[in-house]
């Protein structure tokens, strides 16, 4: 394998630009524009091992969790960690 090869770490908060840009469809945004990035260094050869932060995303769900505990169940936290892994693995995925 040719090309050098990096470990390029996207952080959860990273996905927030702002208090006012938190929705999901924000964060897909951000997502697209760090892609941009990260597509520039695929054409220049590089080999990436990407990973990611899922802080304030797991955050947000336990949020939505504790409104709403009077009609839904709880959700486990690693059940919430591996929601949010996969949507932002899967914003990531879309986005390149």
């Amino acid at each position: 394998m040719s090309g050098k090869l990096a470990v390029l770490a996207i952080g959860g908060n990273s996905l927030i630009r702002d208090p006012k840009h938190m929705s999901v469809p924000d964060q897909f945004e951000v997502t697209k524009e760090t892609c941009r990035h990260i597509a520039k260094l695929l054409a220049r050869g590089w080999r990436l091992v990407i990973t990611h932060g899922n802080g304030p995303q797991v955050g947000f769900i336990l949020r939505r969790c504790e409104l709403s505990i009077q009609e839904l169940h709880p959700v486990p936290l690693d059940s919430v960690g591996a929601d949010t892994q996969g949507s932002i693995g899967y914003m990531i995925q879309q986005s390149l």
